[in-house]
């Protein structure tokens, strides 16, 4: 939490040097590697390098990029409908976490009794999410590709 926290405000403070797509970007490039070096981790992996440094990865990638959607949600809306616009992104972000998780757990447990056929159950555990972080990895990849439908930053 506190990493995530302190990209978070690290991205307050790049926001306006930097813009909204850079921001995404980067965002989805700390997905990108975390979630894609976890999807290479097995039972046998080691904390540090398997699970630790892409978990890192992955909250300062959460830091970067919704903040950040957030703030382009409600950058150029009437003073008068901020609040509904910016409850209404803030009640899609939680509908959509909560439905995306739901779906990659359903994903992870379909997955790994598949595996356990000869295998260990740790193996097939980690087969699982294997499966989950590789679609974890790829919707970071297509919030990438949406960000660039994003108007360019403009310098004030």
């Amino acid at each position: 939490m506190l990493r995530i926290r302190a990209a978070a405000v690290g991205s307050g403070m790049l926001l306006p040097r930097a813009g909204v797509r850079t921001l995404i970007l980067a965002g989805c490039a700390c997905f990108l590697a975390g979630f894609g070096r976890l999807s290479q981790a097995d039972a046998g992996s080691a904390y540090v390098t398997g699970v630790l440094a892409p978990t890192l990865l992955v909250a300062a990638g959460i830091g970067l990029t919704f903040p950040t959607l957030m703030a382009a949600t409600t950058a150029d809306v009437p003073e008068s409908d901020a609040g509904t616009i910016g409850g209404l992104a803030q009640t899609a972000g939680q509908a959509g976490g909560s439905v995306g998780l739901a779906v990659l757990a359903a994903v992870a447990s379909a997955t790994t009794p598949e595996q356990t056929g000869g295998g260990s159950p740790a193996a097939a555990l980690a087969a699982g999410y294997d499966r989950v972080f590789l679609i974890a990895a790829g919707l970071g990849l297509a919030i990438a590709a949406v960000s660039l439908l994003l108007p360019r930053h403009r310098r004030r």
